[in-house]
This record gives C-alpha cells, sequence and structure tokens, in this order.
C-alpha cells in the first residue's frame, strides 16, 4: 500500500526506513513518500550549509526541522529565499 504523498501530490512509495524523528515521525511516514523524502535529505544537507547550522544547538535543530516541514508541505512556512537563490537541481 502507498502513501498519498503532500508534497508531490502523488501515491508513492511508504518509506519503511527508521528516520529518528521522534514523534514527526509517524506524521512524515503518514503524509510523505519515500522519492520526497530523499530529495528533503538532499536539501537538509544544503539547509546545513547555507545557513551554517550548528546541529550541536536546538536553534540549530529547529532551523533544520523548520525548513524540513516547509520543504515537505508539512504545514510549516518558513524563509527559503536564500536556499531557492542557491539550488541547483541535480543533474
Amino acid at each position: 500500500m502507498g502513501v498519498s504523498c503532500v508534497k508531490c501530490g502523488k501515491e508513492g512509495e511508504p518509506i519503511t526506513d527508521t528516520l529518528f524523528m521522534g514523534k514527526l515521525e509517524a506524521e512524515i511516514k503518514a503524509k510523505v513518500c519515500k522519492g520526497c523524502w530523499k530529495q528533503w535529505e538532499g536539501m537538509r544537507v544544503m539547509v546545513i550549509n547555507e545557513y551554517q547550522v550548528n546541529l550541536g544547538e536546538e536553534s540549530g535543530r529547529d532551523l533544520v526541522k523548520k525548513q524540513m516541514k516547509a520543504f515537505l508541505n508539512l504545514g510549516e512556512a518558513a524563509d527559503t529565499a536564500k536556499l531557492q537563490e542557491n539550488y541547483k537541481p541535480p543533474q
């Protein structure tokens, strides 16, 4: 059975890996397909680099979480201008 993805709007393959996302994990797995999660994993690296995030600080982890929710259409709005101006789609 697939998952109806809020990011791409299609029925997609469910995420089966453990995401280590705590209470958010169930929501992500229920609403996001595997393909869109893989896109986020690539984008996460860019978020961390562009915003020079220190993952050792809670504020850094919160920023990444906000960007993730915005990217995956999970009801969070985030300022993504910095990412959009530097985003280069995978070749």
